[in-house]
C-alpha cells in the first residue's frame, strides 16, 4: 500500500524499530538498514536532477529521416526522447547515443494484452528486445491518455501493464525498463485550489487506485501531460493571466488558503493538484514526470495566446524551471526535480484539429527552426534560434 514514505513496506505488523525485546540486537540492524532505506529513498526523491526530453511525434507526410533527427537531438543535447509506437528505424537511429528512449503500446493493443500472458510477452520480444540494450529504452507507456479516451479500454489498462511488467520480469528487463502511462489533466474531478485535486470519481477507485498501487510496487512513475496553454485557453483569459500561464518570474499568483501555499506560476498549480489527487487514495511519494509540455506557435483567431512570442517565452522559462539548480519544485514537493518531456520536436502537418494542433514544434520538418529556445543541458546552452 503506498502513502507517506512508504513506512509500511516490508514491516510485518506488530514489529517495532523502536522497542527492545528478545533479539533486540537483530531487529535493531534490520531497523536501521530499513530506515537508511527510506532516507535514501526521501534524498533521492528531493536532489535527483530535472532532464529536459523531447517529444518526436510522427503523424506528419513530410519529417526528415529518423538518423537525421537523431543526429538533431544529439546536437540539441537532450538526452531523452519520447516516441509514439515502436517504430524499428527510429529505434535503429537512437541505437548507440546514449539517448533514453520511452516508447509507446498503441491504444488498440491494450485490450489484447490485457488478457493474454503469452500476447504480453511476445510484444516484448518483438518491440524490445531486438533494440535494447543498443537502443536505450528506459520505459514502456501503455497507451496515451487513455483515460481521456475510449472507456471501452479503461478496465483493460492496469491488467496490461502487469501483462508487460511479466513480460520485462521473463526476459530480465524489468530493472532496466518501468511501465506506466500518460494521463490528461482531465483525469483530475477537481484542480483548483491544488489541494481540492481529486480524481473523477468514475475512474478514481476503478483505474486510478490500482494503477497507483502498480506504480508503487514497480517503483515507476506517475506521467501526466501539463499544458497550462490549454487552461489558459479555457478560462479566456479571465481569470488566468498570460504570464501565470507562462510561468514568467515576478507574477503575483495566489495562495491556497487550505494550505498556505503560494502558487507563482500554473504549471507548479496544476502538478501540486495532481500529487494531491494522488494523496487522495493514500499515495504520497509517486514522483512525477510531465510526459508533455509546450505550447503552440500558432493559431485561429480564436485560440488565444497561440503565437510564436508565447511558444519561445513558455519553452524558455520551462527549461529553466526544470533545470534550476538546486530544483525549484514545487510548493508541496520544494526541491524535488521533475523530468520533463516539451511537446513537440517537429510540427506535424496531419494531426487534426484546430490550427495550433499542427503548430507544437520547435522545428519545421525542414528543420529549419521555429523560433529561439535556449536548451540549457549539462550546464551548456544551445542556442536554438529562428
Amino acid at each position: 500500500m503506498g502513502g507517506g514514505l512508504g513506512l509500511g513496506r516490508g514491516i510485518r505488523a506488530g514489529s517495532s524499530c523502536f522497542g527492545f525485546s528478545s533479539g533486540a540486537s537483530s531487529a535493531m540492524t534490520t531497523c536501521i538498514a530499513m530506515l537508511l532505506l527510506l532516507l535514501c529513498q526521501l534524498l533521492c526523491l528531493r536532489c535527483a536532477e530535472g532532464t529536459v526530453g523531447i517529444n518526436y511525434g510522427q503523424v506528419a507526410d513530410n519529417l526528415p529521416q529518423p538518423q537525421h533527427v537523431s543526429s538533431l537531438v544529439q546536437q540539441l543535447g537532450f538526452k531523452m526522447v519520447k516516441i509514439y509506437d515502436t517504430n524499428e528505424t527510429i529505434l535503429n537511429a537512437f541505437a548507440n547515443t546514449g539517448t533514453s528512449v520511452v516508447v509507446c503500446v498503441p491504444n488498440d493493443e491494450i485490450i489484447s494484452l490485457a488478457v493474454s500472458e503469452v500476447a504480453a510477452r511476445t510484444w516484448v520480444h518483438t518491440n524490445i528486445n531486438p533494440f535494447f540494450p543498443a537502443t536505450k529504452i528506459t520505459n514502456i507507456m501503455v497507451g496515451n491518455e487513455i483515460l481521456g479516451g475510449d472507456p471501452s479500454i479503461w478496465p483493460a489498462l492496469v491488467p496490461a501493464m502487469w501483462q508487460l511488467y511479466s513480460g520485462l520480469r521473463y526476459y530480465n528487463l524489468d530493472d532496466n525498463i518501468k511501465i506506466s502511462t500518460p494521463h490528461p489533466m482531465g483525469v483530475l474531478a477537481t484542480s483548483y485550489p491544488p489541494s481540492a485535486g481529486t480524481f473523477q470519481p468514475n475512474i478514481a477507485t476503478s483505474v486510478m487506485a490500482p494503477l497507483l498501487n502498480f506504480l508503487d510496487l514497480t517503483q515507476s512513475h506517475f506521467m501526466v501531460n501539463v499544458y497550462p496553454y490549454f487552461a489558459y485557453l479555457a478560462d479566456g483569459g479571465t481569470h488566468i493571466s498570460l504570464n501565470f500561464a507562462l510561468i514568467e518570474p515576478n507574477t503575483t499568483g495566489f495562495t491556497d488558503a487550505n494550505t498556505g501555499l503560494h502558487y507563482s506560476c500554473l504549471l507548479d498549480a496544476m502538478l501540486d493538484a495532481t500529487i494531491y489527487a494522488m494523496k487522495s487514495l493514500n499515495y504520497s511519494d509517486i514522483p512525477l514526470v510531465i510526459t508533455e509540455s509546450g505550447w503552440p506557435s500558432m493559431g485561429d483567431p480564436t485560440e488565444i495566446g497561440a503565437s510564436a512570442t508565447n511558444a519561445a517565452i513558455y519553452n524558455n522559462n520551462l527549461i529553466k524551471h526544470v533545470n534550476s539548480q538546486p530544483p525549484l519544485g514545487t510548493p508541496l514537493r520544494p526541491g524535488v526535480a521533475f523530468d520533463t518531456y516539451i511537446f513537440a520536436l517537429f510540427n506535424e502537418d496531419l494531426k487534426p484539429g484546430p490550427l495550433s494542433e499542427r503548430h507544437w514544434g520547435l522545428f519545421y520538418p525542414n528543420m529549419s527552426q521555429v523560433y529561439t529556445v535556449n536548451v540549457e543541458l549539462d550546464s551548456q546552452i544551445t542556442t536554438v534560434s529562428k
